[in-house]
C-alpha cells in the first residue's frame, strides 16, 4: 500500500508545482499535498518513537500491536472531483476596459467576455461608472457562473444587471428592481464663524441644507441673521441601496436656535391636508405662510421696496418690487402655491414669469436666465417648486431676482405684508401629529442633551 500511496502524492506535487495548471487546481492540489504530508509524518514520528519504548525484558512481557493507516486515495480523489465556486468583488477603476475588469474578478471565460459584448442587456456592465460594484462567481476553471452589479439612478427604486446561466448551462443577462431602504440619520452642532462651512463640519449634506434654507426662508436669511454660538439638531433621510447610500431625502425635524430664538419644524403628512405634506411646528402649527419672504436661495437685498433712482432712467422712481442679488443660474422658487399666468419676456423685466395665486394675489419674478422646466401659461405650481434662475435680462445693471407681490393690482412690499398663515391643527388631527412626530422628538431631545453635556 506504502509505494501506491507514495506514487500518488508524488503525482499530486508535480501538479501542484506545474505552473500551467489554473489556479483553482492548484489551490485544491495544495489541500491534497497538505493532508499526504501530514500522514507522512505521521508514520515518522510513529516509526521514531519506537525504539522509546521500555525494554520488554524489563517489564516482563512483550506486547505487539498492528499499524495500520486507512487508505485515503477515494477520499482524495473525491475531494478532487468535486466542483466548488469562488466569490470575487471588486470596485471599478477609471478607465478601465471589460477584460480588465474580468481578469480582476478572475474571469477565464472568453465566450462569457463574448456574450457580455453581444447581449444588449449585458453589455450595460461595460458603461457602468468608476466606483461601482461588481460581484462575480466563477467555478474551479475560472468559468463564470453568475455577475451582478447595481445600476442606481437615484430614484425610488434601482436596478441590478444580472447575468447568470440557465438550467441548460446557458448565459442569460436581465434588470432587476431594487426596492430602496430608507434610514434615518442625526446631525448637530454650534455655528462657529460661517453658517456653511458649520455644516460642512457637521456632515450635512449640501441637499439637506438646501432644505434647511427653504424651511425658514420666511424667518431666517441665512446669509445676514446667523450669529456665532447659534446651535442646529436635524433629523433627515438617507437613502440606501443594498447597504450604499445613494442621495439624501427629506428633512423630518430640525431645531435652529438663532440669536436665541428657538426655531422648530417638523414634515407632516396631514391626512385630511395636503398629501404632499407640510412643515408644522413641533406644537402642530402649520409653518408654511401664504409667501416665501424671499423666493431665491442664497441671496441678499440689494434694492428695497419704494423710492429710488432708477438705475437706467436715473430719476427718482418708485420701486414696485424688491431686487434680491444672487449669482447667475441661483434657483427662483414660487412664492407660494398659484396658477402661471405669464412666462416671457416683457420690456424692462427682461425675462419674466408671474403667477395668480388664491384671494387677488399675484407674484413676478423679473430679470430671468431661464425657466423652470415645464413653466407655461396655466401650470400650476406649489410653493417652493423652481420656476426659473437668476440673471441679467431686462433693464439690469447686474444678476439678481426682481420680485413684487401684488394685491389686486396694487404693489405691496413682501417683507412687511402680513398675510393669514395656514390653520393650526387640533383636536383628533393634533393627536395624530402627536404620535407621528413622538419618535422624532425623542432624537431631538437626545441630541439637545448631548449638546448641553458637551457644554458643560
Amino acid at each position: 500500500m506504502w509505494p501506491k500511496l507514495r506514487d500518488f502524492f508524488a503525482r499530486e506535487l508535480l501538479t501542484l508545482i506545474d505552473p500551467t495548471q489554473p489556479k483553482h487546481r492548484r489551490r485544491k492540489v495544495q489541500i491534497v499535498a497538505t493532508v499526504g504530508s501530514t500522514l507522512t509524518l505521521g508514520m515518522v514520528t510513529a516509526f521514531g518513537v519506537a525504539p522509546m519504548v521500555p525494554d520488554a525484558a524489563r517489564i516482563g512481557a512483550s506486547v505487539t500491536l498492528p499499524l495500520t493507516f486507512p487508505d485515503l486515495t477515494k477520499q482524495i480523489q473525491q475531494l478532487d472531483a468535486q466542483s466548488q465556486t469562488f466569490i470575487h468583488q471588486v470596485a471599478l477603476r477609471r478607465g478601465e476596459t471589460l477584460g480588465d475588469m474580468l481578469s480582476r474578478l478572475s474571469i477565464q471565460d472568453p465566450a462569457a467576455e463574448r456574450f457580455i459584448r453581444d447581449n444588449a442587456v449585458a453589455r450595460r456592465l461595460i458603461g457602468v461608472p468608476a466606483g461601482n460594484v461588481v460581484q462575480a462567481e466563477t467555478d474551479d476553471d475560472g468559468k463564470l457562473v453568475s455577475l451582478s452589479t447595481v445600476l442606481s439612478n437615484g430614484s425610488t427604486a434601482a436596478q441590478q444587471l444580472v447575468i447568470d446561466r440557465n438550467d441548460a448551462g446557458r448565459l442569460r443577462a436581465r434588470m432587476e428592481q431594487l426596492a430602496n431602504d430608507t434610514e434615518w440619520a442625526m446631525r448637530s452642532g454650534a455655528i462657529a464663524g460661517n453658517f456653511f462651512t458649520a455644516m460642512d463640519d457637521a456632515g450635512v449634506p449640501d441637499a439637506v441644507v438646501a432644505q434647511m434654507v427653504n424651511i425658514f426662508s420666511g424667518v431666517i436669511n441665512f446669509q445676514r441673521d446667523v450669529r456665532r454660538g447659534d446651535r442646529f439638531r436635524l433629523v433627515y433621510e438617507v437613502i440606501k441601496q443594498q447597504d450604499r447610500t445613494v442621495r439624501t431625502g427629506r428633512v423630518l425635524a430640525i431645531e435652529f436656535i438663532n440669536q436665541g430664538k428657538t426655531h422648530q419644524a417638523i414634515w407632516y403628512a396631514d391626512p385630511k391636508g395636503s398629501p404632499e405634506g407640510a412643515y408644522y411646528g413641533f406644537d402642530g402649527r402649520n409653518l408654511k405662510q401664504a409667501f416665501l419672504r424671499t423666493p431665491v436661495e442664497f441671496s441678499r437685498i440689494s434694492s428695497a421696496f419704494g423710492g429710488r433712482e432708477h438705475p437706467f432712467q436715473h430719476k427718482w422712481k418708485k420701486h414696485e418690487g424688491v431686487d434680491l442679488a444672487a449669482p447667475i443660474g441661483t434657483r427662483v422658487f414660487a412664492a407660494g402655491d398659484g396658477v402661471v399666468k405669464f412666462v416671457g419676456k416683457q420690456n424692462g423685466y427682461g425675462n419674466l414669469v408671474e403667477i395668480d395665486h388664491a384671494g387677488n394675489y399675484q407674484t413676478r419674478y423679473a430679470h430671468l436666465s431661464a425657466f423652470g422646466q415645464g413653466m407655461k401659461a396655466g401650470t400650476r405650481v406649489t410653493q417652493g417648486q423652481v420656476i426659473g434662475f437668476v440673471g441679467q435680462t431686462g433693464w439690469a445693471t447686474g444678476p439678481h431676482l426682481h420680485y413684487e407681490l401684488r394685491f389686486k393690482g396694487v404693489p405691496r412690499n413682501p417683507f412687511s405684508t402680513d398675510v393669514a398663515a395656514v390653520a393650526p391643527l387640533s383636536g383628533s388631527r393634533l393627536k395624530l401629529f402627536d404620535m407621528y412626530a413622538e419618535n422624532l422628538l425623542k432624537r431631538i431631545d437626545l441630541m439637545r442633551t448631548v449638546q448641553v453635556a458637551e457644554r458643560d
